[in-house]
């Protein structure tokens, strides 16, 4: 069993100790480790916990993602949303998880790559919740093409566009006033942020269709800012085109 802990959240760094001793009471092996480590660290691993919020969550699904290992939340603290039991419960917990009496929810991800003049510069990066492109510092309205296999979609001019998964359409995707989505749906859900048009309303699409996303100007003149976020924990700025 990997186990990884937020070592920001001091919750979770004293609960790291006590959930290992719990696991290991049980007869599990554990194997502490990080996201930032090399990929070794989680061979020969059948499961992982991570310990924390809904950030280490997400930090941790992005670096599992490849090694398709099974993922279990344990709320130390925060919001929680994407974990499965709250640390006061997991002693009660430990004896199923231990003995592998557990059901695997599969949740499918985004990937997520930055072209600039046909060569990449940024990804593929995965996203368990969403992709954000949004405007910059000077908070000034952008303007976004977003295209499915050289066909228009949509056309956005708004202070962004959030492409979420199902998972994270409970997310910010939500407080844009996106729909919920049932994780067992294969569809990601495209959420324009704040647009300056009442026509433009969030928009749910096939999943094997991939999407451009281009920045736009709207004036010859204009020097629009944006960037581009995974999971709200990485990536750059954009440039037009």
């Amino acid at each position: 069993m990997a186990l990884v802990h937020n070592p920001d959240k001091p919750q979770a760094v004293r609960a790291l100790k006590s959930v290992r001793a719990l696991l290991e009471r049980h007869g599990v092996k554990v194997r502490p480790g990080s996201p930032e480590r090399s990929a070794s660290w989680i061979k020969g691993c059948d499961a992982a916990i991570a310990i924390g919020g809904d950030g280490t969550m997400l930090r941790v699904a992005r670096a599992l993602a490849p090694h398709g290992v099974p993922l279990l939340g344990v709320n130390a603290g925060g919001l929680g949303y994407l974990s499965a039991v709250d640390l006061d419960d997991f002693p009660r917990q430990v004896a199923r998880i231990a003995a592998g009496r557990f059901v695997v929810e599969p949740r499918w991800m985004l990937a997520v790559e930055v072209r600039r003049r046909g060569k990449r510069v940024f990804g593929p990066g995965t996203a368990l919740n969403d992709c954000v492109v949004r405007c910059g510092d000077q908070a000034r309205a952008v303007c976004l093409e977003v295209e499915s296999l050289g066909r228009f979609v949509a056309s956005y001019f708004g202070d962004g566009l959030v492409v979420a998964t199902p998972t994270g359409s409970t997310a910010y995707a939500l407080a844009a006033g996106g729909p919920l989505l049932m994780p067992g749906v294969d569809a990601p859900l495209l959420t324009p942020i704040c647009p300056h048009s009442l026509t433009q309303r969030p928009v749910v699409a096939p999943a094997d269709h991939p999407f451009l996303v281009r920045l736009t100007r709207r004036h010859p003149h204009d020097k629009p800012q944006a960037l581009v976020a995974l999971d709200g924990q990485v990536g750059l700025r954009l440039k037009v085109g």
